[in-house]
């Protein structure tokens, strides 16, 4: 029981400074074109955040819009022969993010994102 006060202050000290920190607004992610086609810094992002081999992509990507979209046609079954006509999965959706002149891409499903320090970009404002 003589701990209770104590432990009250400590928890009293601890959302207080939680509080206080959380104060300043963070900085957010906004929508962003390319300042220069970088299809290849793209390209290595986009093999990094999705752990596969580079995808090609075209020279104009994220020069126009900030969301790309990769369709996923070359299905093939357990033996390596494509299937003709089947679509198994949704095509993957990317946008081009930037937060203090730091350029991410983000997986729209699931919401991953990489850095792309060596990519140039600006604010998208339409």
């Amino acid at each position: 029981m003589k701990k209770l006060p104590y432990i009250l202050l400590s928890i009293s000290l601890l959302l207080l400074g939680c509080s206080a920190y959380s104060e300043a607004p963070t900085p957010k992610l906004q929508h962003a074109l390319l300042k220069k086609p970088q299809s290849d810094l793209i390209a290595q992002g986009l093999a990094r955040l999705m752990r596969s081999d580079n995808i090609a992509v075209a020279d104009d990507v994220f020069m126009k819009r900030s969301l790309m979209v990769v369709d996923n046609v070359n299905k093939t079954d357990e033996l390596g022969n494509p299937i003709m006509g089947k679509q198994l999965n949704m095509p993957d959706r990317f946008e081009l993010l930037i937060k203090d002149n730091l350029c991410f891409i983000r997986h729209l499903d699931s919401k991953a994102t990489e850095p792309l320090p060596d990519v140039k970009c600006k604010v998208n404002n339409n």
